[in-house]
């Protein structure tokens, strides 16, 4: 297969370019230390309770049926409700200000994020599509000082349409100006990123951060963002390296995945 000649590099933001798995483990280890029936659950389990839960009411702030506020009330309510707790509104809202107070303060790059946009900016056109409420997404970038490296930045709420929607796609590239054959698109999540990517004739490149069983082994994938040498010459088509996956290659899921199926987000 001839090199991709490649002038755009798409980025999905949460789990991608931001970690918002490391970010919630720490809020979600400090709720138990602080509420005693949260620390009754094994990590893991209360770990997953919470993914389930902020995915199914992350869908509800996406169609515009809850605020972002009103979700993570919400989904503390529930989470107490969970552990056997008969939960007041003020017990709840307690709950979710602490987990976004410390989720907040813990917010960081994906390792090696912040190095790879480095060093690919100024030789590609650099783009983030992302699907969330904006002021969020973008407060996000600006925390990991990823804005100056940035082209454009695609967020659902304001495009009108979400991943895997190949319109929110190709609004990104109508912004940098480059078509659907010079890009890539950089994702975790296969039914958005890697889907979507697809459908709009990107050429896609799965993070596959966690090791994950490949639902398409014909999906180029990365597993980690550094060294930033190895990624970059995978995401612009160059021949694979070191620490770059081999398609064929199978993985056992890590048991600290937060992509229980790689198809869903």
């Amino acid at each position: 297969m001839p090199p991709v000649t490649t002038t755009a590099v798409l980025f999905d933001l949460d789990d991608t370019l931001f970690d918002h798995w490391g970010c919630t483990r720490v809020a979600l280890g400090a709720l138990q230390a602080s509420h005693a029936a949260f620390g009754a659950w094994p990590f893991e389990a209360f770990e997953s309770a919470h993914r389930q839960l902020l995915e199914a009411l992350h869908l509800e702030v996406l169609a515009g049926r809850l605020t972002v506020d009103d979700a993570r009330l919400l989904r503390f309510r529930r989470l107490l409700e969970q552990a056997g707790v008969d939960a007041s509104e003020a017990l709840a809202r307690a709950a979710a200000s602490e987990y976004r107070e410390r989720y907040v303060e813990a917010w960081r790059p994906v390792s090696g994020a912040l190095e790879l946009l480095r060093a690919l900016h100024g030789r590609v056109a650099l783009g983030v599509v992302t699907n969330n409420v904006a002021g969020e997404q973008r407060m996000k970038i600006d925390a990991c000082g990823f804005g100056p490296l940035l082209d454009a930045v695609v967020i659902s709420e304001e495009a009108g349409v979400a991943k895997p929607d190949p319109r929110i796609f190709e609004l990104a590239l109508a912004t940098l100006g480059r078509a659907p054959e010079a890009a890539v698109m950089v994702g975790d999540a296969w039914g958005t990123d890697i889907a979507g990517a697809r459908a709009a004739s990107i050429r896609p490149v799965w993070f596959n951060r966690f090791g994950a069983v490949s639902p398409d082994p014909s999906v180029q994938e990365i597993t980690s963002l550094a060294p930033v040498d190895a990624a970059s010459a995978l995401i612009l088509g160059a021949e694979r390296v070191d620490a770059v996956a081999k398609p064929s290659e199978s993985r056992s899921r890590n048991p600290q995945s937060p992509i229980p199926n790689p198809q869903s987000r």
